[in-house]
């Protein structure tokens, strides 16, 4: 294949054993400014073929010597694709131009042929093989092109796996600075009140059982989660003389205890992370019937989240022993919580509390009150999501 410029002199090789058809050939593409080299058969041609940088064209004859023009062009194979091949010869035979197409020609012209016929089929030829090579080139640059631009997008899809390591370890890092601010929080709850030591945490286990059975979202899930663990963070603002107090509070304790719901709603909805348990902070002493507080909303304007954990909050405070009143058994608990459906409760969040067998909730109270009790975190990661009574 010739790699010279397309205004540069085309190359042609004549190939017959006649001289005097050559010299006609030779004579007649000079004169066109073709650049000829003659070869009296096919085996002195292959050698200039390898000898030389390349033709542009080749005009050859079928019978001679030595190897005739067919073995030339078997020799050449797919390559007459690149170098166009003209076969011209003394055989009028249709089924020695058809063997002549089949083996790559250009052309089939027939001795004797008028010059004019061999200038023209020349042309068009390497006109044609012109047009292969420009495609040829534009498909290699199209390659080139692929292959950098694959090349440049797996560089880049590197990079992108660098950098998703990098914001996996820094969510890590978050995640642990997230959960070590949680257990501070848990932690601070149960220090205020030792009586309800492990509520948090047995709440959450609960809640997130009950959310699974009534089929919340995912978002919901969330929420429980976080709400759970974080439902009384508002006693913190509580005086130790109200919430530690043995015996009855008065109406003037009692409103102050109530504000547990808005101290821990502001408390939370100023951290980003925690927002998610915001319904479940403010919300869990609210009654469907519209009778609980802090706004006396009721029913379904309740949000579900906060629906699902007040059912839970009631039975672990009655199953629960305090200083003030034994615990109940869990099959009593449940009786409870069944009569107060439709009125403290949401109806259909009962039937789906009661489907939770007992033994079942029993195994949350033998794990989270074990020696080997799980901190925070992991009862976080057990549950999955990211998320922590006295009063009732």
């Amino acid at each position: 294949m010739s790699g010279e410029a397309t205004t540069s002199p085309r190359r042609i090789l004549v190939v017959d054993d006649e001289p005097m058809i050559r010299d006609i050939l030779r004579d007649t593409l000079e004169q066109e400014g073709y650049l000829v080299t003659e070869a009296e058969n096919g085996q002195v041609a292959s050698e200039a073929i390898e000898l030389s940088d390349g033709f542009d064209l080749i005009c050859t004859d079928v019978k001679m010597p030595v190897m005739d023009g067919f073995s030339l062009m078997k020799w050449l194979g797919r390559r007459t694709e690149e170098i166009p091949v003209i076969v011209v010869t003394s055989f009028a035979d249709i089924g020695v131009a058809v063997d002549a197409i089949r083996l790559g020609a250009y052309d089939y012209i027939v001795k004797p042929f008028n010059i004019s016929q061999v200038t023209i089929s020349v042309r068009r030829a390497l006109e044609r093989r012109r047009l292969l090579l420009e495609n040829l080139h534009y498909k290699k640059r199209l390659e080139e092109k692929i292959f950098e631009k694959t090349m440049d997008l797996m560089r880049k899809n590197k990079e992108v796996e660098r950098q998703a390591k990098h914001l996996k370890h820094l969510l890590h890092d978050l995640r642990e600075s997230y959960d070590a601010t949680l257990e501070g929080l848990v932690s601070a709850i149960e220090s205020r009140d030792s009586e309800t030591k492990h509520h948090c945490r047995r709440v959450q286990e609960y809640a997130l059982m009950l959310a699974d059975l009534v089929g919340v979202t995912k978002e919901q899930r969330e929420q429980v989660g976080y709400g759970a663990l974080l439902h009384d963070v508002g006693k913190i603002g509580v005086p130790d003389a109200i919430l530690l107090k043995p015996g009855p509070l008065t109406e003037t304790e009692w409103e102050t205890m109530r504000n547990h719901t808005l101290i821990g709603y502001k408390m939370v909805s100023r951290i980003k992370f925690l927002k998610g348990a915001t319904d479940i902070v403010l919300y869990h002493h609210e009654r469907w019937d519209g009778k609980g507080y802090p706004y006396g909303i009721a029913s379904e304007d309740i949000p579900l989240p906060a629906r699902i954990f007040s059912v839970i909050d009631a039975f672990d405070a009655i199953t629960s022993e305090r200083v003030y009143k034994k615990a109940v058994p869990m099959e009593a608990a449940r009786k409870e919580i069944a009569r107060c459906a439709g009125s403290q409760f949401d109806p259909r969040v009962v039937d789906k509390f009661l489907e939770i067998p007992v033994q079942e909730l029993q195994t949350v109270i033998e794990r989270v009150e074990s020696p080997t009790e799980t901190d925070t975190r992991d009862l976080l990661s057990s549950t999955g999501t990211t998320t922590t009574s006295k009063l009732q």
